[in-house]
């Protein structure tokens, strides 16, 4: 996603996909390795993006999350999560919503 590139963020995957779920975006912010959660909305007739982030799709990211993290076997990364939201006007023009560290393992 180009505006977390410009933002400072270091793409190192998207779409990733395991069994177990997946995972939007996975990106560098410094040393800590930042998995996104990307959410579209045209309107809030089915709520915001950030609202849509539940609880079990919590759970699923991390699910996804503790698989990716396997690569690095007894030294993970710091880590994190956060929700970019996305939202487009009536006039077709997007708005970004940068939601950082926006869950942690043990709040869903």
């Amino acid at each position: 996603m180009r505006w977390l590139e410009r933002h400072g963020f270091r793409i190192e995957a998207r779409n990733w996909r395991k069994r177990t779920g997946e995972l939007d975006v996975i990106a560098w912010e410094g040393s800590t390795l930042v998995f996104v959660e990307v959410k579209t909305r045209r309107g809030t007739t089915f709520g915001s993006g950030a609202e849509s982030v539940d609880a079990r799709k919590q759970r699923r990211m991390l699910r996804a999350a503790d698989a990716y993290l396997q690569r690095y076997a007894s030294r993970p990364p710091v880590c994190r999560f956060d929700v970019v939201v996305v939202a487009v006007g009536d006039a077709g023009d997007p708005s970004v919503s940068h939601l950082p560290d926006a869950f942690r393992p043990g709040w869903a």
